[in-house]
């Protein structure tokens, strides 16, 4: 038996949007660029708020990992790793940020304050 952080995932992201920070990494021209994101739950949905003027032209977003996380000490850090896509929101907001929709497809969640023994 090992011993493990991880956790099911899908607890920790409302706590984390509430508290922790966000980013998100995609593919632009064959290297990996990450951004400061604002990220919202929406009807069982997150959409993501990313500052217009960081976006290049050109990004595309089908193959993103948006990382929420929180702690500053080791046994408080926790974060979920969510991969999937984003899709440019259709509504337009007034509060200056490109907004989009995530469409998650796989999702990690550790907690090192949770280490435990994993079944073998």
């Amino acid at each position: 038996m090992g011993v493990t952080q991880r956790v099911d995932p899908e607890p920790l992201v409302a706590e984390l949007l509430s508290r922790g920070r966000a980013a998100v990494a995609f593919d632009h021209d064959g290297h990996v660029d990450a951004l400061p994101a604002r990220v919202v739950s929406e009807d069982e949905k997150l959409r993501v708020g990313l500052h217009p003027e960081s976006l290049p032209a050109d990004a595309a977003f089908d193959r993103v990992a948006l990382i929420l996380d929180d702690g500053s000490f080791w046994f408080e850090l926790r974060a979920v790793n969510l991969r999937g896509r984003m899709v440019r929101a259709t509504d337009v907001t007034t509060d200056g940020l490109a907004w989009f929709d995530f469409e998650q497809r796989r999702a990690t969640g550790w907690d090192y304050a949770m280490l435990h023994e994993e079944p073998s």
